[in-house]
């Protein structure tokens, strides 16, 4: 048992992640650490508490690291994408455990009426009405992060040909993308197409056709000298990472988000579903 061994968990702010950090401590609590949790307002500030040995194990995407850390550019095959950021961040002692199946990507989001209205499946079909003068101008919502990420708002826009003014632009917090999309306080944001606020608020995610948004894989990734000293923290993450898939996150996500149950509460359910800690 290691109880008097306490490792540092971090997340970002919004939901998945609390959920990811929570099934972590869990199995890990069972494994007999002790676990502090740390919540971090964005990619930038969790990666330089990480960097900075603040924290110890938290959850990442592939394509976060890659552009934003790295600065190597968005990767469009989703193992090349894994491979090149466990390649590049073992260089630091920054070590990635076996990434899920759940990839958080993004994606364009709006109301399914405006789009039936309009006949609007993809991006290119809504890049096709925004440059028709006689329609009126549509605002659009984002996180703050995606306005300056590389492959953030001003990729979308080289890759689909047009722009969005900066007064249709609306900056909001990440768990609230969907909601000002339900409120008609924007007509499109661009958010995580693992909300599940988006059949909930009878919303849609339009097709991508010319693939602007990379696969967003998520892994727990590990400070080297943790794992190399506690080396049995590795199987029982590696084996959450292969129970979770989108169609599960989403579901998580709903539990929280929509029916307002208790993340812990949720996360150990799951847990035990999967046969990955004991029932009580």
């Amino acid at each position: 048992m290691n109880a008097h061994l306490t490792i540092k968990l971090g997340s970002k702010a919004f939901t998945e992640q609390y959920l990811l950090m929570k099934m972590t401590a869990l199995l890990l609590m069972e494994e007999g650490f002790d676990i502090e949790e740390m919540r971090f307002l964005d990619s930038p500030s969790i990666r330089d508490a990480f960097e900075n040995k603040v924290i110890d194990l938290y959850w990442e995407y592939t394509n976060t690291a890659k552009t934003i850390y790295h600065k190597n550019g968005p990767g469009y095959d989703s193992l090349e994408a894994y491979e090149s950021v466990k390649k590049e961040d073992e260089k630091n002692d920054i070590i990635w455990l076996e990434k899920s199946d759940f990839n958080s990507s993004w994606g364009l989001i709006m109301k399914e009426s405006f789009a039936k209205q309009h006949q609007l499946d993809s991006v290119s079909d809504l890049v096709t009405y925004m440059s028709n003068q006689e329609h009126p101008s549509l605002k659009m919502a984002t996180n703050d992060e995606y306005l300056i990420r590389e492959d953030g708002l001003s990729h979308l826009e080289d890759v689909y040909q047009f722009t969005v003014n900066k007064d249709q632009l609306l900056a909001v917090d990440s768990e609230l993308l969907s909601l000002a999309v339900k409120e008609s306080r924007v007509q499109v944001a661009v958010g995580m197409i693992t909300d599940s606020r988006i059949e909930d608020y009878h919303l849609v995610v339009l097709e991508d056709n010319r693939k602007a948004f990379p696969p967003y894989d998520a892994a727990p990734v590990v400070q080297r000298k943790m794992i190399e000293q506690y080396p049995e923290i590795q199987e029982p993450l590696e084996k959450l990472s292969a129970s979770i898939t989108n169609e599960e996150m989403i579901g998580l996500n709903y539990r929280v988000d929509v029916l307002h149950q208790d993340v812990g509460k949720v996360a150990k359910a799951f847990l035990q579903e999967q046969g990955l800690l004991r029932a009580e």
